[in-house]
C-alpha cells in the first residue's frame, strides 16, 4: 500500500479538473492511503516577511530560531512534512494565464526547503532529497496547449515538473487540452484524458 499525497487546486468542484482528479481518487482509493491537500479549502502559507526571514535564518544560516519564528513557519514545515511523509504525489490543476495557478505555486514555494527536501552540495550545485518518489501532473486547459504555437506558451507543466525533479521526484504529466476551445467535445476529451489516467495506473509505473 501507497501513501499518496493529493495537492488539488480545483476552485469549481465540478470542474473538468476535478472529474480527472476523480478518476484517479476511485481507482486508487481502492488500495492505498490517500492524503487529500485541497488548496482552495486549505490554501498554503504565502512566503512573507516572517516565515521568510525565519526559513533563510534556519535553512541557510544554520541557526535557531526563536518561539515566534518557529510559530511563523509552522505552516511551512507541515506541509514539507506531508510531502516527506508520502510515496507518491498526485496534483491537480487548471492552467492560469499560462502557468500554474498562485495557489499551487505558493505551495511549491513553502515544500521546496533546503534541508528538507533538497539540499546544495559542499562541491556546488543541488540534490533533491525526496529519493524514490513519484509524481502524476493533471491539468486542464481551456485554449488548445497541445500544438505550437500555443505549446510553448505553456509554463505550467514545465515548471511543475522542474520543481519536483528538483526536490528528486520523478514526474509524468497528463493533461486534457482545449476544453473550452472545443466545447462541444469537452466531454469526448474528458473522457480520453480520464482513459489515459486508467492506462497509466494499469502500467504499473506509477502504482
Amino acid at each position: 500500500m501507497s501513501k499518496i499525497l493529493v495537492v488539488s487546486y480545483t476552485p469549481r468542484h465540478e470542474s473538468n479538473s476535478a472529474k480527472l482528479l476523480q478518476s484517479f481518487i476511485e481507482i486508487a482509493e481502492r488500495k492505498h492511503h490517500i492524503t487529500h491537500l485541497d488548496l482552495v479549502e486549505t490554501p498554503a502559507p504565502l512566503l512573507l516577511t516572517a516565515n521568510l526571514n525565519a526559513l533563510l535564518k534556519r535553512n541557510f544560516m544554520g541557526m535557531e530560531l526563536a518561539p515566534e519564528e518557529t510559530k511563523a513557519v509552522q505552516g511551512a514545515d507541515h506541509l514539507t512534512e506531508q510531502l516527506q511523509q508520502c510515496d507518491r504525489i498526485v496534483l491537480a490543476y487548471p492552467l492560469y494565464n499560462f502557468s500554474l495557478p498562485a495557489a499551487v505555486k505558493a505551495w511549491f514555494d513553502v515544500v521546496i526547503q533546503n534541508g528538507k527536501t533538497f539540499k546544495i552540495k559542499d562541491e556546488g550545485g543541488y540534490e533533491g532529497l525526496c529519493h524514490g518518489k513519484k509524481a502524476l501532473i493533471l491539468m486542464t486547459t481551456g485554449g488548445d496547449f497541445s500544438q505550437e504555437p500555443a505549446k510553448s506558451m505553456n509554463f505550467a507543466t514545465p515548471l511543475a515538473q522542474t520543481c519536483m525533479g528538483f526536490m528528486g521526484i520523478e514526474s509524468h504529466s497528463i493533461s486534457a487540452y482545449g476544453l473550452n476551445q472545443y466545447a462541444d467535445k469537452a466531454d469526448e476529451i474528458t473522457t480520453a484524458t480520464q482513459q489515459q489516467i486508467v492506462a497509466y495506473l494499469s502500467s504499473g509505473d506509477f502504482i
